[in-house]
Order: structure tokens, then C-alpha cells, then sequence
């Protein structure tokens, strides 16, 4: 099983992103993609563990998406205009079938207008 995971939703992101995937890997048996900045998850995981991501697991993967959708970016407007955002590339990957399972914490109104199926085509 592969899980997609927006690690730049939510409030206490990527922090709080990162130590549930790092405790995932532990407990079950998938790989786990953090989608967001990669150089800031990177750094945050060099801080929280003293190791670099490569060291943890080589289940623990990065998908770089240079933009977030904020909580108070307009959920339809956001993923229109922020393609490069965590979610709307967390989105497509799942479309491609480059993952099982997407989870997000981000703005609950973009999560919801993404999965839209009229909303799949880009």
C-alpha cells in the first residue's frame, strides 16, 4: 500500500504531518509520501529526529509541490489557481495511480472541491 499524505494541511503542519507518517512506517507495512516543500521536510525531519529522511525508512518518501492552499485561500479558487499545491498535486498523483490512499488535513472546503469528480479533469 502506498499513502499519499499532504504534509503541508493542517495547523500544525509539517511537523505534526511528519511524526505521523514516521509513526505510520512503524506500525504498518506501506510506504508513505509526504507531498510538500521538499526542502523545508527535509529540515524539519533533520530537526525532530537528527537523522536525514533517507535514514529513517526507505519507505518514507517526498513529492516536492512548491505552493500550500491556505485555510483562508477560497477552496475553488485555490485549487484552480494553485496547481503546484500540496493537494492538487497529492490529487494527482492519486489520479495517476501513484498512490492507494490521499490524506490531507488542509482547507477542508479545497479537500472537498478536489474530490469532486467533475473536478478531476485538469
Amino acid at each position: 500500500m502506498k499513502i499519499i499524505l499532504d504534509a503541508m494541511g493542517g495547523d500544525n503542519a509539517p511537523d505534526a504531518n511528519i511524526k505521523g507518517a514516521v509513526n505510520a512506517i512503524k506500525k504498518v507495512k506501506a510506504e508513505v509520501v509526504l507531498v510538500g516543500k521538499e526542502e523545508l521536510i527535509r529540515n524539519r525531519i533533520k530537526e525532530i529526529y537528527g537523522k536525514e529522511l533517507e535514514e529513517i525508512s526507505d519507505r518514507l518518501k517526498i513529492k516536492n509541490a512548491t505552493e500550500t492552499i491556505e485555510m483562508e485561500d477560497t477552496p475553488t479558487v485555490a485549487i484552480k489557481r494553485k496547481k503546484d499545491s500540496s493537494m492538487v498535486v497529492g490529487f494527482k498523483m492519486l489520479k495517476e495511480n501513484e498512490g492507494d490512499v490521499f490524506i490531507s488535513a488542509g482547507n477542508s472546503g479545497a479537500l472537498l472541491t478536489r474530490s469532486n469528480i467533475n473536478c478531476w479533469e485538469d
